[in-house]
């Protein structure tokens, strides 16, 4: 008796195959649920890196939402490339609007710091508030350059287009930011 082949049918949805800029392009010629895919595939690393910029779910929750909304509406100025690194150059742009616009929020976040409140993290919780406070603790360009980095996963070229810095300068505020991650998280007794 011979054994006969089944092939089963491939559980990947069809968008799945689909290169971020042909649904860019698709999405530019009206297609809705395209950018919506590209909204699904992109919406972590989005909010993730905004939370860590911004340390604040709902202010990250915001800014997403503003970037891809004007992903949407500058859909074409989408030249190519990688469809992350331009998402990512736009909520990066959105952070630092609100940061020049909120100058009371930045006001209440000194004073938070000045009164150097302790924090006693739970068990479950320890070390992801360790690295948001370290994070914290960083300066504000070794912070910005290891989210996208390292948070993002952007490349050092895809950070430097983002922020508008020369190559040399994200790679050297990625490695001082992740040396003081470092020492931070030895002294909170999380590495």
């Amino acid at each position: 008796m011979v054994a006969e082949l089944i092939e089963f049918p491939l559980k990947r949805s069809k968008s799945r195959l689909t290169s971020d800029p042909d649904l860019a392009a698709k999405a530019l010629a009206g297609d809705s649920s395209a950018f919506e895919e590209l909204v699904r595939r992109h919406q972590g690393t989005v909010r993730g890196m905004l939370l860590r910029l911004s340390g604040n779910a709902t202010d990250a929750d915001d800014l997403a939402q503003a970037t891809f909304l004007k992903a949407w509406t500058q859909l074409s100025s989408y030249a190519g490339g990688q469809f992350r690194s331009w998402l990512c150059t736009i909520a990066y742009r959105e952070f630092l609007q609100d940061v020049r616009g909120q100058k009371s929020r930045r006001n209440l976040h000194e004073k938070v710091e000045a009164e150097d409140v302790a924090f006693a993290p739970t068990d479950t919780m320890g070390i992801t508030h360790d690295l948001e406070r370290a994070l914290e603790k960083l300066p504000e360009n070794q912070r910005i350059a290891v989210t996208l980095c390292v948070g993002a996963g952007l490349s050092h070229s895809e950070a430097a287009i983002a922020t508008g810095w020369p190559l040399g300068t994200v790679k050297s505020h990625v490695n001082r930011g992740k040396n003081a991650l470092k020492k931070l998280l030895v002294e909170y007794g999380a590495a």
